[in-house]
């Protein structure tokens, strides 16, 4: 039983063509072409979730400042609490003697940030959004829903569309930019 040394040289080749190799590059190709957008897609709204719930821990903090026994006895935080009504930046919040009031404190100590300054929270801000967003409020009244807290330069369908600007709470239906209403 003499072996054939050319049978035995053709066996011990183990290896693909390069035929094969192309197919299968191809083939990667053509998933990876598939598959990007929706992944892209996907990534694009999970930061916006995550930026709803930065938007829902400020909307907490604030509602759970408002309603605090020891800011509403405190006749500046009640002053700033009143001032609401009209659309306000979050960072507006801690200037001036505003940084001074039991209800400013009791937000910043709320969200354990060191302030509420756009430098802050432009840092937390993770889906795409305009150099320019901020974080807006304005008091709507009621006990259910009191207060409406959107992000201004975002896009919370995740299309990237970051013209969105809105000045007051009223325009969020028409402007989808990330919003707690």
């Amino acid at each position: 039983m003499k072996k054939n040394s050319r049978l035995g040289s053709k066996g011990s080749n183990k290896g693909f063509s390069l035929v094969e190799l192309i197919v299968v590059i191809a083939i990667m190709a053509i998933l990876v072409g598939i598959i990007a957008p929706q992944l892209i897609k996907y990534i694009e709204k999970a930061k916006v979730t995550t930026d709803l719930h930065s938007l829902d821990a400020v909307y907490q903090a604030v509602v759970y400042a408002m309603n605090d026994a020891n800011v509403v006895q405190e006749t500046d935080s009640v002053a700033l609490i009143d001032s609401l009504v009209n659309p306000v930046e979050l960072s507006t919040l801690g200037s001036g003697s505003n940084a001074n009031t039991l209800f400013y404190k009791e937000i910043i100590d709320s969200l354990n940030w060191p302030d509420l300054n756009q430098s802050t929270y432009q840092q937390i801000i993770t889906s795409t959004h305009g150099s320019g967003a901020e974080i807006w409020m304005q008091y709507k009244g009621g006990a259910m829903n009191p207060v409406a807290v959107w992000i201004t330069y975002t896009d919370s369908t995740g299309k990237k569309n970051t013209s969105y600007a809105p000045t007051n709470w009223t325009q969020l239906d028409a402007q989808p930019c990330i919003a707690i209403k």
